[in-house]
C-alpha cells in the first residue's frame, strides 16, 4: 500500500481497512453486517421495487424473482418471509398486483409446492379479513386471485364471486345499505381483472350472467344518498348556469356497473390500461384450489359508516379529456387503485407521493401521454388519435375525489393536503399546472358545490399557498370582487385570506396581493394584538375595566377580584348601561376581555389565564340563561378582526365546559348575523362543536355493553351512566331541533332581517340550505320530506 502524507509532508500510517481481531481472519465485512447477500433480503428489495423503473424489462423482472423465490422455497425462514412481503404488497400496494400474481404463476410452473403455499397463505388471509369486516384488505387479495387466472382452477374465482352475491340477498336488510353496496363494489370492480387474466371461465357470457345477479342491488339507496352528494343540488340565484359536462349525482359502482355492461360488445378496450405480463410468459403449470369462503351472518364492525361513494372528478367539464371519463371503466380502475394505495399506505405520504408520480409505470404506457405535456399540447395527442390522459391528472382527481368526500374523508384532511404538497415538490412541472386547473375548476362551480365542501377547499387553498410563498394569480378574480360578500366566490376569497393570515401575518399576506385585493385586508388586522377598548378614551367604562386587568393580570387574592367587579357594576349603573333583564352581562363583558386582553400573545397565554380564572367562569357562566351566549360574543368581539384566533377561544372555553355546546351554535345563528353562514370562522365553530357533541354520544354508546354488562357494577353506577346516556341525547336533540329551525326560517325567508339588499338576502338564503343539509348529514337524519332546501323557487329572484 502507498505510503500517506500530511500536508507538512509527515508520514503517516495507512487506516486499517477491515477488523482483524479473529486468529482466523474472518473479517466482519460492511455488507455483510447489513445483510447484503441474503437472499431474503435481496429479494425483498427487488420485489418492493417491481415495475417501479419504465428501464428495466418486466418480464426479465419477474423471472428473476420467481427464480429465486423457487430456489430457495425450502428454506422455512425464507419461505415465510418472502409470503409475508408478497401478502404486504398485495394489500399496501394495489398497482403491483398483476405483477405479483404473474410472480407466483412463473413460480407454480417451476414448483406447484410454491404455487399451494402461496394459495394457502393468502387464502386464510382473505377469510380473515373477511371475517373481521377489512373489505378494502379481502378486495384487493380477491384481485390477486383473480390476476393468478386458471392457475387457480378453471373456474377461477368464480365460486367465491357467487358466494357473495348468494349471500347478499342475507344482508339486504334494513341497516345494511352500505354493506350490501360495498361487497356489489367488489364484486363489479374484480369483473375487469377476471375479463383480461386468461381464466377461461370468464367469458363474456359469465359477466353478462354475474351482472344480471347484482342488478337488483344497483337500486338500493343508503338512506344519507342524497345527503353525499357532492353538490348542493341548490338552484343559485339568479339562475346561474351549472358548469358543462360536471356529472353531479353518479354513485361510483353504477358508474361501473353501466360501463361494463358496454364492454363486451367494445371487446373490453375498458380494460387495454391494465398490464397482463403474464400473457408474454409461460404460466401453465399445476392448478390450485381455492379456499372455500366462509361467510358470517354479521361482521364486527359499525356498519352505519359505510356509504357509497359518488364520482367527483376536476377535471369533468375540460374540452380536451385528461382523464378518462366517468363512464369509463378505465377511470375505475385507476380510481381504485389509486384510493386504497392513499389510503392503505397513509403511514408514508412520501411513498405514496412517489407512487402516484409513476403511475403510467403500473400500467400499459400506451394509455397515457408523456407526463408534464402542456395542457395547450394535448389538443395535438387527440388530433393524432392517441390518448391525451395525463397521468399526473388522474392522480390529482383521485386524491381530491377523497379531500372532498362525504360525509367524511378516511383520514384527516391534512394527510390529502401533504400528499398535494409532496407531490408539487416531487414534479412540480406536472403537478402544478394540474392543481391549477382543479383550483378553476373549483372556483367556478362554487355556487352548485356542497357547502362543507367550500370550507374544505378554503382550508386546502390557503394551506397549499402557504406552503409555496402564499403565491397565486389572484387577479384572475378581480371582477368579483364588486359582488356582496355573502356571494360564494367573494367569501370564498375572504375565507381564503383570513386562513393565509392565520397561517402567516396579515402584513405578509397583504404584500403577496395585487392592488385590488389589498383593501379586503384593513390595517386593524395588521396589528400585532386588538385594541383593548377600555384603553379608548370615549369608553365610559375604561377607569374601571383598566382596574380590573390590573387585578386580574397581576393574580389578586380573590376580595380584590370582587372588588374590582363591583366598581364595574357600580360604574355602569351610574352610566345607564345596566340592562334589567341581566344585570350581570357588563361585569361578565367585561371580565371575559380582560382574559382575552391577558391571553392575547399566544395560545399558551389564553390557555394558561382560563385555567387561572376557570372557577370564576364557571360561575359566570350560571349567572343567567343567556350568560354562556355572552361569553361568546364578547370573545368574538374581542377578536373581531381575526375571528379564526377568538374561534379557537371558544373551542378552548368548550373544552374547559365554561361554555356549552348550544351557547355556540346559538351566537352563530341568532347573534352573529345571517351574513356569518358565509364565513369560514362560523363554520368552524358550529362544525367542531356538533362533531364534539356527536363524538361524545357515539363514545358513551360505544361503551354502553361493557359497562351495563360488567360484573359488579352497582345500580347506583349503571343509573349514573344511564343518566349520562340520556343527557348526551337530549344535548344533541336540542342542537339538532336549534340548527333545524333556524337555519329552516333563513332558508325559507320565513325570518327576514331587513338587513341589505336584494342579492345578499338570496344568498344568505342559499347560505342556509347548504348549512342545513350539511349538518343534517352530520346528525345522520335520514328523512328529507320536510326539507326546504328542496324548493328551489324560494330562492329566485
Amino acid at each position: 500500500m502507498g505510503d500517506f502524507y500530511r500536508r507538512d509532508g509527515n508520514r503517516r500510517p495507512p487506516k486499517r481497512r477491515y477488523r482483524d481481531d479473529d486468529e482466523d481472519g474472518d473479517y466482519n465485512r460492511r455488507g455483510d453486517r447489513y445483510g447484503r447477500d441474503d437472499p431474503l433480503n435481496r429479494l425483498k428489495r427487488e420485489t418492493i421495487k417491481i415495475a417501479e423503473s419504465a428501464l428495466v424489462k418486466i418480464e426479465d423482472s419477474i423471472q428473476q424473482l420467481a427464480d429465486g423465490f423457487v430456489k430457495n422455497f425450502d428454506d422455512e425462514e425464507f419461505r415465510a418471509g418472502y409470503l409475508a412481503v408478497l401478502h404486504d404488497l398485495v394489500v399496501e400496494q394495489p398497482f403491483k398486483i398483476p405483477f405479483v400474481a404473474t410472480i407466483v404463476r412463473i413460480a407454480n410452473v417451476a414448483n406447484e409446492a410454491v404455487g399451494k403455499a402461496t394459495i394457502d397463505h393468502f387464502g386464510a388471509e382473505l377469510h380473515r379479513y373477511w371475517k373481521g369486516g377489512a373489505f378494502t384488505q379481502f378486495k384487493l387479495i380477491l384481485r390477486f386471485f383473480t390476476c393468478l387466472g386458471d392457475m387457480v382452477g378453471a373456474d377461477g374465482v368464480y365460486p367465491i364471486l357467487e358466494q357473495l352475491w348468494t349471500k347478499l340477498e342475507t344482508y339486504n336488510t334494513e341497516g345494511n345499505e352500505g354493506l350490501v353496496l360495498a361487497i356489489v363494489y367488489m364484486i363489479l370492480i374484480t369483473l375487469p381483472y377476471a375479463a383480461v387474466s386468461g381464466s377461461e371461465k370468464f367469458s363474456n357470457e359469465t359477466i353478462t350472467e354475474i351482472l344480471g345477479k347484482v342488478e337488483k342491488y344497483a337500486d338500493v339507496k343508503h338512506p344519507l344518498q342524497t345527503l353525499l352528494d357532492p353538490f348542493s343540488g341548490n338552484q343559485p340565484p339568479y339562475n346561474e348556469p351549472r358548469a358543462q359536462g360536471v356529472h353531479m349525482v353518479s354513485v361510483l359502482f353504477q358508474n361501473i356497473q353501466l360501463s361494463i355492461t358496454e364492454e363486451p360488445a367494445n371487446d373490453w378496450s375498458g380494460t387495454n390500461c391494465l398490464p397482463t405480463p403474464w400473457k408474454d410468459m409461460i404460466t401453465t403449470g399445476t392448478a390450485q384450489t381455492l379456499p372455500t369462503l366462509e361467510l358470517p351472518e354479521d361482521f364486527p364492525l359499525d356498519k352505519s359508516t359505510i356509504f357509497p361513494e359518488y364520482y367527483f372528478s376536476v377535471f369533468a367539464d375540460q374540452p380536451f379529456k385528461t382523464v378518462p371519463s366517468c363512464m369509463d371503466l378505465s377511470n375505475a380502475i385507476f380510481r381504485d387503485a389509486i384510493v386504497d394505495t392513499i389510503n392503505l399506505l397513509d403511514c408514508n405520504r412520501l411513498t405514496v407521493s412517489r407512487y402516484l408520480i409513476e403511475l403510467d409505470c403500473f400500467y400499459n404506457p400506451r394509455s397515457f401521454i408523456r407526463r408534464a405535456t402542456p395542457y395547450d399540447r394535448v389538443n395535438d395527442a387527440a388530433a393524432a388519435g392517441t390518448s391525451t390522459w395525463k397521468p399526473e391528472d388522474i392522480a390529482v382527481d383521485a386524491i381530491f375525489s377523497q379531500l372532498f368526500r362525504l360525509p367524511t374523508p378516511q383520514h384527516k384532511l391534512v394527510y390529502y393536503h401533504s400528499i398535494l404538497t409532496e407531490l408539487c415538490k416531487l414534479q412540480p412541472a406536472a403537478i402544478a399546472p394540474s392543481l391549477g386547473r382543479a383550483i378553476r375548476f373549483m372556483y367556478r362551480n362554487l355556487e352548485i358545490i356542497d357547502t362543507e365542501l367550500i370550507y374544505r377547499f378554503v382550508d386546502w387553498f390557503s394551506h397549499h399557498l402557504s406552503n409555496f410563498g402564499y403565491t397565486w394569480k389572484w387577479a384572475e378574480w378581480s371582477e368579483h370582487l364588486n359582488f356582496p360578500d355573502v356571494h360564494p366566490k367573494k367569501a370564498f376569497v375572504l375565507g381564503s385570506l383570513e386562513k393565509e393570515i392565520r397561517l402567516s401575518f396579515a402584513t405578509r399576506i397583504k404584500g403577496t396581493l395585487p392592488d385590488p385585493f389589498k383593501e379586503l385586508i384593513p390595517e386593524e388586522r395588521e396589528k400585532e394584538q386588538p385594541v383593548f377598548k377600555f384603553d379608548l378614551p370615549d369608553n365610559p367604562l375604561a377607569d374601571v375595566g383598566k382596574d380590573l386587568l390590573t387585578v386580574v393580570a397581576e393574580r389578586k387574592p380573590e376580595p380584590e377580584v370582587k372588588e374590582a367587579f363591583e366598581k364595574v357594576a357600580l360604574a355602569a349603573q351610574e352610566r345607564g348601561l345596566i340592562d334589567d333583564s341581566d344585570p350581570g352581562a357588563v361585569t361578565r363583558d367585561a371580565y371575559v376581555t380582560v382574559i382575552c386582553h391577558i391571553g392575547a400573545k399566544s395560545l399558551s397565554h389564553v390557555l394558561s389565564c382560563i385555567e387561572r380564572t376557570k372557577e370564576t367562569l364557571l360561575a359566570l357562566g350560571t349567572e343567567h340563561p343567556d350568560a354562556r351566549r355572552q361569553i361568546v360574543a364578547s370573545v368574538l368581539s374581542y377578536w373581531k378582526d381575526q375571528p379564526g384566533i377568538g374561534a379557537n377561544v371558544v373551542d378552548k372555553l368548550l373544552n374547559y365546559s365554561i361554555i356549552s355546546p348550544i351557547s355556540v351554535v346559538e351566537y352563530v345563528l341568532s347573534d352573529a348575523g345571517p351574513e356569518a353562514l358565509s364565513r369560514v370562522h362560523a363554520w368552524e365553530m358550529v362544525a367542531t362543536t356538533i362533531n364534539k357533541v356527536n363524538n361524545r354520544l357515539k363514545q358513551i354508546l360505544a361503551a354502553k355493553d361493557s359497562v351495563l354488562g360488567a360484573e359488579g357494577v352497582l345500580p347506583e353506577q349503571i343509573a349514573v351512566f344511564e343518566e349520562t346516556l340520556k343527557g348526551a341525547r337530549e344535548e344533541q336533540e336540542a342542537i339538532l331541533k336549534l340548527v333545524t329551525e333556524r337555519l329552516g326560517k333563513l332558508a325559507s325567508s320565513e325570518e327576514d332581517e331587513g338587513e341589505g339588499d336584494v342579492e345578499s338576502r338570496a344568498w344568505v338564503m342559499w347560505w342556509a340550505k347548504g348549512w342545513l343539509k350539511a349538518f343534517r348529514r352530520k346528525f345522520g337524519v335520514k328523512d328529507e320530506a320536510d326539507v326546504v332546501m328542496e324548493n328551489d323557487d324560494e330562492v329566485a329572484v
